[in-house]
């Protein structure tokens, strides 16, 4: 398999952290700034141009609305569906916040993110229903186990293509790389791979004859394509 892994761009929240008055301000389920869909139009851009790129052949996102309008222009810009993923969410999915004592929010269903996407196609297990918003506790063994599934997902599907791109966030992606890679298990300390807003990282497990997978790590936090002033954690 090889993947792309996508950071989503700029979300309101995200460009709240450090405001005196972010647990007032932010949202559950943040949708991306202009700043953000800036970003998310330059990745779109440069993917349409890059030879990598053009040989992805399935496109995933978390169900978060900050990840499925990154995930927008990026299928127009490659012609491709996007698959819904529901266990590519955050670490500790939608809550309510440190003002709403973390509880957790429902996600939004197929029709209305396909406003955000048109392209966004549902995942089978929650046909007819919206997206739970994956509340759980903070967990770094239960965020370990999603990263396995997700990526146990993600190979079943590279047995038939050639590039699979997903699109997710910041702290899920640790434990997902760190999965991917054979790294040591996460404890909530552990490694950190910086990935700026739709930053991309290329991941290939090569199948061995000792039936283990060789693992290479191509690039991480690759932002060639966005311009300074784009430039956001």
């Amino acid at each position: 398999m090889e993947l792309l892994l996508i950071r989503h761009a700029q979300s309101l929240n995200n460009h709240l952290t450090g405001d005196p008055e972010y647990a007032a301000r932010r949202q559950a389920d943040p949708p991306l700034t202009e700043l953000g869909r800036q970003q998310a139009l330059r990745l779109a851009s440069w993917a349409a141009d890059d030879p990598f790129c053009q040989r992805i052949t399935h496109l995933h996102t978390s169900l978060t609305t900050r990840a499925v309008q990154t995930a927008a222009p990026l299928a127009r810009a490659l012609g491709l569906s996007v698959h819904g993923l529901t266990e590519a969410y955050e670490c500790g999915g939608l809550n309510s916040g440190p003002d709403g004592g973390f509880a957790p929010v429902m996600g939004r269903d197929h029709v209305s993110l396909q406003i955000d996407c048109p392209d966004l196609l549902w995942p089978d297990e929650i046909r007819g229903q919206a997206w739970e918003g994956g509340g759980e506790p903070w967990d770094p063994t239960g965020f370990a186990g999603r990263a396995a599934n997700v990526s146990r997902h993600l190979r079943r599907v590279a047995d038939e293509a050639d590039v699979v791109a997903l699109i997710t966030h910041h702290d899920f992606a640790q434990y997902l790389i760190a999965e991917l890679l054979g790294l040591p298990a996460l404890h909530g300390e552990g490694l950190t791979f910086r990935l700026n807003n739709t930053a991309t990282a290329h991941i290939e497990l090569i199948p061995d004859p000792s039936g283990s997978d060789r693992r290479v790590l191509h690039w991480v936090n690759r932002t060639a394509h966005l311009t300074p002033d784009l430039l956001t954690l």
